[in-house]
């Protein structure tokens, strides 16, 4: 175990010094060791990150050794234990950023990747089978909820990486920084992005997994926003579908929808509910997402129903007809399914998340006082 703390201590400063002006003085064979040493840190990662007593004293090396160079080098940033499983990446973007490296070094780093022997009959292997599940997928109209073959091919990949990164205990920060990757990486593509988080939700719908689901809607809540983000561009079949799977998901996706109608104002004179912030919401969006909770039949249509009747009671528990929308009729007007009562603690609801003072109850056809 010494040695090993050992070598873990010199990969460390491995580390430090590709950030600093001595990187100068490396050539193509100084290079190529410290890859060689990147690649043993790997290796150190994958063969003990499940073995509690190892890596206990591991990351208690760790932190003295980072304390350590943090002490002699003021911008050095602690490398955790999830991080030692992408060193060569590390070592790779510390030498990219360095103006001090050597031009010799930089460009001996992709001729290597470009000649190395790299065996592309395994990726060509893997392409074409990706492309022929997604083919078998559309033939057989196997899908989720509108979802595309593609997203969720990815999003069954995406949930079983996790689940395989989450499954040793103590990966949380490396899959918190996996998803970030991601979200960096999908910046202007964010709806096939949300699509393919939405697949990996859906394929995680088992107890064995139900801690990889939790993982995921716990970062999307942590990122501002993001979660907003993502029941806006999913269908409101789609939240319906995640919504009566998971319960985490269905509290959440409510809590979104109380605050997407905290947006809107009842406009007297136009008769029309608009929104009073940068939220891109309208009424009209809104109660088509109540319509498809309340049509999505039991458990989470009498779910829904008791969340609005709470929602009316902490209103004050109007019961008296005030305004009638003739323009919603035909938005609220959604079949035998739905009672008029359900419309109403509706309209009642969104009149109490609004501005306006007075209490709004909505009926199936025009009522004008």
């Amino acid at each position: 175990m010494e040695a090993v703390l050992r070598h873990l201590t010199n990969i460390l400063e491995l580390l430090a010094v590709s950030q600093t002006d001595r990187v100068s003085e490396w050539d193509h064979h100084t290079t190529l060791r410290a890859f060689k040493w990147a690649e043993y840190c790997e290796q150190l990662h994958s063969r003990f990150q499940s073995n509690l007593t190892v890596r206990s004293a591991l990351e208690s090396g760790l932190n003295d050794t980072n304390q350590r160079l943090q002490e002699t080098l003021p911008s050095y940033s602690p490398v955790v234990f999830s991080e030692l499983a992408q060193c060569q990446h590390m070592l790779l973007v510390h030498l990219l950023r360095n103006p001090s490296a050597d031009n010799s070094v930089i460009r001996m780093l992709f001729t290597e990747a470009q000649e190395s022997q790299f065996d592309q009959n395994s990726l060509i292997t893997c392409k074409s089978a990706f492309n022929l599940l997604c083919r078998t997928l559309d033939r057989t109209n196997v899908s989720h909820a509108g979802l595309q073959a593609e997203a969720v091919v990815r999003g069954k990949l995406l949930g079983k990486l996790l689940n395989s990164v989450l499954s040793p205990s103590g990966n949380n920060e490396y899959a918190r920084t996996l998803l970030d990757c991601i979200l960096h990486d999908s910046a202007g593509k964010l709806e096939n992005l949300y699509d393919i988080v939405a697949a990996a939700l859906l394929s995680t719908n088992d107890e064995t997994n139900s801690f990889t689901q939790h993982f995921i809607l716990a970062w999307l809540r942590d990122r501002d926003g993001c979660f907003s983000k993502l029941c806006r561009s999913l269908s409101p079949g789609l939240c319906t579908v995640l919504s009566r799977q998971s319960s985490e998901f269905k509290q959440a996706y409510w809590a979104v929808l109380k605050q997407w109608a905290s947006c809107l104002e009842y406009e007297v004179l136009e008769s029309l509910w608009v929104p009073t912030s940068d939220e891109p919401v309208t009424f009209n969006m809104l109660t088509d997402r109540f319509k498809d909770l309340l049509n999505s039949g039991p458990p989470l249509k009498e779910e829904t129903e008791t969340e609005l009747k709470t929602l009316r009671r902490e209103d004050g528990d109007f019961n008296v007809k005030g305004i009638n929308i003739p323009s919603a009729e035909g938005q609220l007007r959604i079949g035998e399914s739905v009672p008029g009562d359900v419309l109403a603690l509706l309209g009642v609801c969104l009149s109490g998340f609004g501005s306006c003072s007075f209490t709004l109850c909505l009926s199936p056809s025009p009522v004008f006082l």
